[in-house]
């Protein structure tokens, strides 16, 4: 076997996307989890963004990509979005190449905090260790018939989000501002909302098809009124199919799920290798940007 690592190609976009659908469907299979319904639309439309701002590699065995590992960097920090080997080559040692590979790029370009959203796969779990990343606790996945619908919030205005505040909230609270992927994030369908209270912006969330995040809010004890806000509008969209992920440290997020009648449905880690914001006052948008 004669591997060659090199960057991805735009039109290779699609091939990509197959071998993280065929990849994560595997994952599924082998660990007894219900399967992730991505649809490969979905997937390449991320997969162009990350290959437009950021990192891209693959690993080709003579015509065909048998890896992928992708990432982006947004001033100090890094974050792997995506590394994933075919099945049947998941043992063979070719992805840990690929891996060191895409990490020295990114730590040419200035990354000094190292981050990612890892599977329970415990050979992707070894691979992170292995580069220094540590675990910063889990990452719970709720969904399912939002059966109560939360209360208004009171004292606070719903108000289009800016880009501007979006940048502002990301830059305290996650410690980037990361505009491009908030002109991602804002491109999808769904809502775009920031919550102002006496016309002061303290939190924002997206809302797309039922699904909440990234969502960020200055203050811990304004927890309660940003969740119930994200999740009236998550009901809105689609009332049988609300989800949102939500690091374990953020218990006001959980005891919002569990109150809202979602059910657990995904577990997975967050690795850092240096400090990463506040965890307890965010929800992440899922694997791809965090």
């Amino acid at each position: 076997m004669s591997i060659v690592y090199r960057p991805l190609r735009r039109e290779e976009i699609p091939q990509a996307a197959e071998l993280f659908i065929v990849a994560v469907s595997e994952l599924a299979r082998r660990h007894g989890l219900q399967s992730a319904s991505y649809l490969q639309p979905a997937v390449e439309t991320l997969y162009a963004h990350l290959f437009e701002t950021g990192v891209f590699h693959v690993a080709q065995d003579g015509e065909s990509i048998v890896a992928i590992c992708c990432g982006v960097v947004r001033d100090q920090l890094w974050f792997l979005s995506m590394f994933w080997v075919l099945p049947d080559q998941r043992v063979s040692g070719l992805g840990r190449p690929l891996l060191e590979q895409v990490t020295a790029e990114a730590r040419a370009r200035g990354a000094r905090t190292l981050c990612t959203w890892s599977s329970i796969d415990f050979v992707a779990v070894a691979s992170y260790l292995r580069l220094g990343m540590m675990p910063a606790g889990p990452v719970l996945t709720f969904s399912g018939a939002c059966a109560d619908q939360p209360a208004a919030p009171h004292g606070v205005e719903e108000k289009e989000l800016r880009a501007d505040v979006a940048c502002a909230l990301d830059a305290i609270v996650r410690g980037t501002p990361r505009p491009l992927d908030h002109a991602f994030f804002r491109a999808r369908q769904g809502s775009a909302t920031q919550l102002e209270r006496q016309g002061k912006a303290i939190a924002y969330f997206y809302v797309s098809e039922g699904v909440i995040g990234p969502a960020a809010w200055l203050e811990p004890d304004d927890a309660p009124l940003v969740l119930a806000a994200a999740l009236r509008e998550a009901r809105r969209q689609q009332p049988d199919k609300v989800r949102l992920m939500i690091p374990g440290v953020n218990q006001p997020a959980l005891t919002a799920a569990l109150a809202a009648g979602l059910q657990l449905s995904g577990a997975a880690h967050f690795m850092t290798r240096g400090p990463f914001g506040r965890l307890g006052q965010y929800l992440p948008s899922g694997p791809g940007l965090f």
